[in-house]
């Protein structure tokens, strides 16, 4: 076979694998913008094949293989090929404050012993105690303590494409960036108190389907939590990918729904569950040695990578060797299509 026919046929199967996680959400529809924005090399490439014909017919293909590759590349880190239309990045910060409030509280105080009842005899201290019998039961003290406000926040993110980070505290209740490109995507935030707890709902308005919205939307969502505030998160999204380092939070729990995703997680130090419910995935939970897990797989076509930690139950259930022993415990529940899945101690 010459090098030509092999050139041909990478090719064509390139643009099959192309369209492939194209359908799958794996690889934005944008990439073919920048596809066609490169038709002259078709051009290019057939000049080379007639000049060329019998030494290095092998070029031309070679020109239509490198001009896809570059294509694709471009896409996916954001390059818009035509410079005239190039889209501008808007950034929106949200974040709310840690507000400060007194609580007072009721506090049982034990009475004050009168020290020179020592030095009587037992019958005179009896008959002191029998005439002061109401003083020595205990008396209620108030006590006025300033606490913050939001002890614990449930924060909830609808986002129908982007990338969300997660690794930074701060001090605030929460504080979270978003990038976006189209102003469909620029995020609206619902925030609400009720007995110290938070209700924050971070999301954008209703997107219609069409072909301009599909150019390259690279959202980002970065977000930042305070290590003293115990927070159940839900993230709910398309394509995404989701790099998350809960090991410095108070995450009681963490829940994923989304299609095609590339979810990386590091587990909180603290008791809790994550919940994964994904279609096409490829999902990597890394989990700190104090931690014990028991692990819960509901799962199509997929490759299970489990490290020497776990060991295996009955339904595809593992748990950890230090479950019991450990200071900390969680629930790992994934439910998945085809996917590939591991999940390690660090």
């Amino acid at each position: 076979m010459s090098g030509t026919q092999i050139l041909k046929g990478l090719a064509i199967i390139l643009v099959g694998v192309i369209l492939l996680l194209n359908n799958l959400n794996i690889l934005e529809w944008s990439v073919w913008y920048n596809i066609f924005r490169l038709w002259p090399l078709l051009l290019i490439s057939l000049g080379i094949g007639l000049i060329f014909r019998r030494r290095l017919s092998w070029l031309a293909p070679l020109v239509i293989l490198v001009g896809i590759i570059f294509a694709v590349s471009a896409g996916q880190m954001g390059i818009d090929l035509n410079l005239e239309s190039k889209i501008a990045t808007e950034v929106v910060a949200l974040q709310r404050e840690v507000e400060m409030i007194p609580v007072t509280k009721e506090i049982e105080q034990e009475p004050e012993q009168d020290a020179t009842r020592e030095e009587m005899t037992a019958d005179s201290t009896a008959e002191i105690r029998d005439e002061n019998t109401d003083t020595d039961e205990e008396t209620i003290v108030e006590e006025t303590e300033i606490v913050p406000r939001v002890q614990k926040a449930s924060l909830h993110l609808n986002y129908d494409v982007g990338a969300f980070a997660l690794e930074f505290p701060t001090p605030l209740v929460y504080q979270c960036q978003v990038s976006y490109r189209y102003p469909e995507f620029k995020p609206i935030e619902d925030y609400s108190i009720s007995d110290h707890e938070a209700n924050i709902y971070i999301h954008h308005n209703p997107v219609s389907v069409s072909g301009e919205q599909f150019r390259n939307p690279r959202n980002h969502i970065d977000l930042k939590l305070n290590k003293e505030v115990i927070y159940e998160i839900l993230i709910e999204t398309g394509a995404t990918t989701i790099d998350y380092d809960l090991s410095k939070f108070k995450v009681e729990k963490c829940s994923i729904k989304s299609g095609a995703s590339d979810i990386n997680i590091i587990a909180p130090q603290y008791n809790g569950d994550i919940n994964i419910d994904s279609g096409v995935s490829k999902i990597d939970i890394a989990i700190p040695g104090n931690v014990g897990a028991i692990v819960n797989l509901d799962t199509g076509l997929s490759i299970k990578d489990m490290d020497e930690n776990f060991q295996k139950q009955e339904n595809d259930v593992y748990i950890s060797k230090n479950y019991s022993a450990s200071e900390y415990q969680i629930n790992i529940n994934i439910d998945a299509g085809l996917s590939q899945i591991s999940i390690h101690y660090l």
